[in-house]
């Protein structure tokens, strides 16, 4: 066998094992979440100086989410001086909930989702920054309103490839939109 044969089939072996080790494990998906992640933590620190530039402490705004079987808000938030003082469920009819059952007493402080309280836009950067910190891994999107710098989209849960060694699981967990931001008094 000649050497540009050998050199053929060597060749054609590597791509071969690329092309099976894509396949199976898919690398690149892998390094498409790294590269998302590395996005957010850049993104982060610009929108929320752009956030706690403008002083914005009374607003309102639609969440819409889902914690996955467990919590799925859906709500007109209004919140003054950093706090929520309102929740009005969305739907026909609206209904104003009141502040006794804005939480979900069996997960409240263990889902973020599950308690309306959580929904103020200081909370959410701090849901954000601490799942950079401690499970940087586990997000999945992040979005950040142009104007005013808030959280518009977050998506946090299990990041696992796509490969068929590691089918996808990347749409797992909790969720939220944020929509309709209006400040109050302006």
């Amino acid at each position: 066998m000649t050497t540009s044969k050998t050199r053929l089939i060597i060749a054609s072996g590597i791509v071969i094992l690329l092309i099976l080790f894509q396949v199976l494990y898919d690398p690149i998906s892998s390094l498409k979440h790294t590269l998302v992640v590395s996005s957010i933590r850049s993104q982060l620190p610009q929108s929320q100086a752009k956030w706690n530039e403008f002083k914005i402490s009374d607003y309102t705004f639609e969440i819409i989410g889902n914690g996955r079987s467990i919590c799925q808000p859906s709500a007109r938030i209004e919140v003054q001086d950093d706090k929520v003082i309102k929740v009005e469920m969305l739907g026909s009819p609206s209904t104003i909930l009141p502040p006794e059952q804005w939480s979900d007493p069996d997960w409240e402080n263990e889902v973020f989702l599950c308690n309306y309280r959580n929904f103020t836009m200081t909370k959410i950067f701090e849901l954000v920054e601490l799942t950079l910190q401690n499970f940087p891994a586990s997000i999945l999107q992040a979005d950040f309103d142009a104007k005013y710098g808030y959280v518009t989209t977050f998506e946090y849960g299990i990041y696992v490839g796509h490969g068929l060694a590691r089918p996808q699981l990347s749409n797992c967990c909790n969720v939220f939109k944020i929509q309709n931001f209006q400040v109050k008094g302006k």
